[in-house]
């Protein structure tokens, strides 16, 4: 385990994603909202991984060893592995949805959940030795 200047950048670009995503939501834009604040969960989630040197890209990949490595054994609750994937789903449906959108409710859900994912890993990134 090891904080790196790659993990603290992780964490810089998980809080800087989610400032973006206020201001998309402020200005009416809920889709692009609840994409970049999955984004900051993402990146937040990579922070986490690579501090525990376990290396992913993909998303799925991301998803799955974020549940397998943290959520499963009880080192991460998996309330907050549950946000990241109702997250995903929201980000796909802002990207990809043709006849889904992305209502207010569910951006604000997503933000809200975003910022309590980026505290959590920010609080177990703190405590490792």
């Amino acid at each position: 385990m090891n904080l790196t200047m790659e993990v603290e950048a992780y964490l810089a670009k998980a809080r800087h994603a989610l400032e973006v995503a206020k201001k998309l939501r402020t200005g009416g834009d809920f889709a692009d909202a609840a994409g970049k604040a999955y984004f900051a969960m993402f990146y937040a989630a990579q922070a986490l991984l690579k501090a525990h040197d376990i290396e992913v890209t993909k998303h799925s990949g991301v998803a799955s060893m974020l549940g397998h490595h943290f959520a499963k054994p009880g080192r991460l609750d998996p309330k907050f592995h549950r946000m990241f994937l109702n997250a995903r789903r929201a980000r796909e449906i802002a990207d990809y949805g043709i006849f889904e959108v992305v209502l207010e409710p569910v951006a604000i859900l997503t933000l809200k959940d975003s910022r309590a994912f980026i505290d959590e890993v920010a609080r177990l990134l703190a405590s490792l030795p």
